[in-house]
């Protein structure tokens, strides 16, 4: 009904707290500050109004974005098409490309299984292919074609100049030549947000196995979330609280990814100056018959 609720005011709390709590912020590393921000995110997960929803693909999508569960504030956009016609890539028709993830954040998304010398993105998080559109992979009734000559060939006019398109949030199959517009809503606040709050104001405040008679500890609300229904990645393995605090910052970075999170997460751990000014990574590919090959090469310099 559009109004601000008590869980949508807590959320933002949580968010508020953590911020003050983190290093950019709290330079004599209080760990008061990390106890409040601990507390203020397990205020929100015990109102027990809101759980990770079991579709990590089309939770962010049409309806669900605001009947699940797992969402505690959206911003309605209502019907339009302007979003995937920004981002579709070029071989579909009316897409533009728009936002083209990095092979930077590729390479953050873990194994699950073996690698597939063969297939870069086989048996890796299955968050990858719910948010990255990948070579050869198949969306809108075609398979993608983001080798050299394919039709979303990274020099082909208004194509992904890191061979990766975006595809979370992006409605399936949107009829762009026809004018199809959906119902969309964009993500301010939800539960998997507060969960890896909690977990990592827990992991500072506590480390990472106590709960602090919470009931939760930072170990176990990571691999809440990570055992999503069709996610399913396996438990966290961090021996100590610097090991853990590593995982979480992982965590926020995949689970979190195109939301809005990680410029501020990178500024509010001091970690900025490492990650942008790293260079900017895609991939190169070519075909030979019904095989590929990769090639990592430098998109540009930052």
């Amino acid at each position: 009904d559009g109004r601000f609720t008590k869980g949508a005011a807590m959320a933002l709390k949580s968010r508020i707290l953590l911020y003050a709590a983190s290093p950019l912020n709290n330079p004599s590393g209080d760990i008061e500050k990390w106890k409040a921000a601990a507390q203020a995110a397990y205020d929100v997960i015990t109102l027990n109004q809101y759980s990770l929803d079991a579709n990590y693909r089309t939770m962010f999508l049409e309806a669900n974005s605001i009947n699940s569960k797992e969402m505690i504030m959206v911003y309605r956009h209502g019907a339009v098409d302007y979003f995937e016609r920004a981002n579709y890539p070029v071989g579909t028709p009316g897409g533009n490309s728009g936002i083209t993830p990095p092979q930077n954040l590729v390479d953050a998304y873990e194994y699950k299984g073996t690698p597939n010398p063969n297939n870069p993105y086989d048996n890796r998080d299955p968050r990858l292919g719910y948010s990255i559109v990948t070579n050869n992979s198949s969306w809108n009734g075609r398979t993608m074609e983001i080798f050299a000559g394919g039709k979303d060939d990274p020099k082909n006019t208004n194509a992904s100049r890191t061979g990766y398109y975006l595809k979370k949030f992006l409605i399936d199959n949107l009829n762009l030549t026809q004018g199809e517009k959906r119902i969309h809503n964009w993500v301010m606040f939800r539960y998997g947000e507060i969960l890896l709050n909690y977990a990592e104001a827990m992991n500072e405040a506590y480390g990472p196995d106590n709960d602090n008679d919470y009931g939760i500890s930072a170990r176990q609300a990571i691999d809440m979330i990570r055992s999503r229904t069709g996610v399913e990645m396996p438990p966290v393995i961090a021996s100590s609280k610097n090991d853990m605090q590593d995982k979480i910052k992982h965590e926020r970075r995949i689970e979190l990814a195109f939301e809005g999170h990680r410029f501020w997460d990178l500024l509010r751990w001091k970690d900025a100056e490492v990650y942008m000014n790293a260079p900017l990574r895609g991939i190169s590919i070519t075909r030979s018959g019904n095989s590929f090959s990769y090639q990592d090469f430098i998109v540009e310099k930052r």
